[in-house]
């Protein structure tokens, strides 16, 4: 690895470059991506090129950086630069890969990704990714935890109303619960997507026209769905809006952070993580033992919906925004209870007494 080092590009030129995809490459890294003459250079700027051009989602970029941190540390440990990485070598990584399964795929779909833009600027000969193979599985539900009906009902009766944090967070969680979101189209929620939309009723046989309030949610890979307001929601959303002194300023986020006081209202929107915490945490106080998290207001959802009489799986693919009903069938779990009405059906040990006596 010596010769490495001395190669005709400069650690120090690439470290000062002030590029924002270097601020998680270290010197470790920057000897790895050293191919040959100005490559090291180019390798990044493929990096840079990567994360900031071809990938829109902040969040699927910061799984890259992740991905591409934990690749360059096995091939600076087993003494490797990129230009020689091999199929063995990929291979021989993802086996010692600590990750579940599907952890496994979509870091080896990270890796791939990497090396086809390597390859396409000539940085590599091969992409030594892309003939890599996972053992096969295959998930008939999603590994989500879910809520059944009374942990939701607890977890949501908890939370008291009279305190700045408390009208917050019930108008938060309501909005995951009830409107089947994600929590990246929860917090690019803006007060203009809290509209009013004219809607057709019909009573005793009459049309009756009724102004309803909406949501206008920002999903994955830039799809825009609309759903109607459930009426548990409006009350507690228009309640937050109202007390946050943002119901009139269109362009502020919805759900804002507040001060270490819980008291001052900052103009900062509250992020994923912080959701996060608030979810574990009110979920500890109601004595919920399950790792519930954001997504599983969603899955949640899904299965209380599925639930009901005359529901369809494909109004909850609508409304949840599947691309596939495969996926919206992996996050039903109404299917669990049938499952273990079904079971209970084996009585052995109470068959055995009424033939005994």
């Amino acid at each position: 690895m010596d010769s490495v080092v001395s190669d005709s590009v400069e650690l120090e030129v690439l470290l000062d470059r002030g590029s924002r995809v270097l601020a998680w490459i270290s010197e470790r890294d920057l000897v790895v991506l050293e191919c040959q003459g100005d490559r090291g250079a180019r390798a990044v700027e493929v990096l840079e090129e990567t994360l900031e051009a071809d990938t829109r989602s902040p969040h699927t970029r910061q799984a890259y950086k992740h991905v591409w941190k934990l690749f360059l540390d096995y091939c600076y440990t087993h003494r490797l630069r990129l230009v020689n990485v091999r199929t063995l070598h990929v291979s021989a990584w993802i086996k010692v890969h600590p990750g579940s399964k599907s952890t496994k795929r979509q870091h080896l779909s990270a890796l791939r990704k990497l090396f086809a833009k390597l390859l396409v600027k000539g940085l590599v000969k091969e992409n030594p990714a892309k003939e890599v193979r996972l053992e096969r599985f295959e998930e008939d539900s999603s590994p989500t935890p879910i809520f059944d009906s009374g942990e939701i009902a607890k977890f949501l009766g908890s939370i008291r109303t009279d305190s700045l944090q408390g009208i917050r967070d019930k108008a938060l969680f309501s909005v995951l619960l009830y409107s089947w979101c994600r929590v990246s189209a929860l917090l690019s929620l803006r007060v203009e997507d809290w509209y009013f939309r004219e809607l057709v009723r019909h009573v005793d046989g009459r049309e009756i026209r009724v102004k309803h309030r909406w949501l206008r949610l920002k999903e994955k890979r830039g799809k825009v769905i609309e759903v109607p307001a459930h009426s548990q929601l409006v009350e507690l959303l228009d309640n937050w809006l109202a007390v946050a002194g943002i119901a009139d300023k269109p362009e502020s986020p919805i759900f804002l952070s507040l001060g270490k006081d819980h008291k001052t209202i900052l103009q900062s929107p509250l992020d994923r993580r912080s959701v996060f915490k608030l979810v574990r945490k009110r979920a500890k106080q109601c004595e919920i033992l399950k790792d519930v998290g954001c997504h599983s207001f969603r899955a949640t959802s899904i299965t209380e919906y599925m639930n009901q009489p005359g529901a369809t799986l494909e109004m909850a693919q609508r409304i949840a925004g599947h691309k596939n009903i495969v996926t919206t069938k992996r996050y039903d779990r109404s299917r669990d209870r049938l499952t273990i009405d079904e079971i209970e059906r084996v009585q052995i040990g109470r068959y055995q007494r009424s033939v005994s006596t």
